[in-house]
């Protein structure tokens, strides 16, 4: 059985983890792209603050290429899984590493930017932004590496705009379609 790669794209705060997770629950192994993000910037010596998570990320992009975080992810990606969910791709360069590796459907999460603000700043992560000016640039340093033309080209679109119960049942849904439409069922 070939490799499924399910990743999952969307702009900061739309619910790109809480889609992963869901698809970790369905027996997929987890990756985050923003966990690789994270490790690296602790590795620089930085404090894990939003600003600095950005800066290395561009920086890892900047010196290794657009795939930089993906290629990086791929040392915690065991040999033998044949089902995978990638949380936080940022572009397609990523997604055509990924391609390399297997079947891939990418999957966007979209969620207003007035949501997305309260989601981000209800999470209870060290990185995310504090204030609202924090946050838009954070969606403009995010659209600068490409996330918008990943979400453009997704294979489905899920709308983040309602309950958690909802956004659920709409992953679950498409992820069993994409299943059964590859014969993994």
């Amino acid at each position: 059985m070939e490799r499924l790669i399910l990743c999952v794209t969307g702009m900061p705060g739309s619910g790109k983890t809480t889609v992963a997770q869901e698809i970790r629950k369905m027996g997929f192994y987890y990756i985050s792209l923003g966990d690789v993000v994270r490790e690296q910037t602790k590795l620089r010596g930085y404090e894990l603050t939003d600003a600095n998570c950005g800066l290395v990320m561009v920086a890892l992009r900047r010196e290794l290429g657009p795939q930089a975080i993906a290629k990086l992810s791929l040392s915690r990606m065991p040999e033998d899984e044949r089902l995978i969910t990638v949380d936080g791709v940022r572009s397609i360069d990523e997604v055509n590493l990924y391609r390399s590796l297997g079947d891939v459907r990418l999957l966007a999460v979209h969620a207003s930017p007035q949501r997305r603000f309260q989601l981000s700043a209800s999470r209870e992560r060290i990185d995310a932004p504090k204030t609202r000016e924090e946050f838009d640039l954070r969606d403009r340093r995010e659209l600068d590496v490409g996330v918008g033309n990943a979400i453009a080209l997704a294979d489905e679109i899920i709308s983040n705009n309602s309950t958690i119960e909802e956004l659920v049942e709409r992953v679950r849904d498409q992820v069993k379609a994409w299943m059964e439409e590859d014969g993994r069922r």
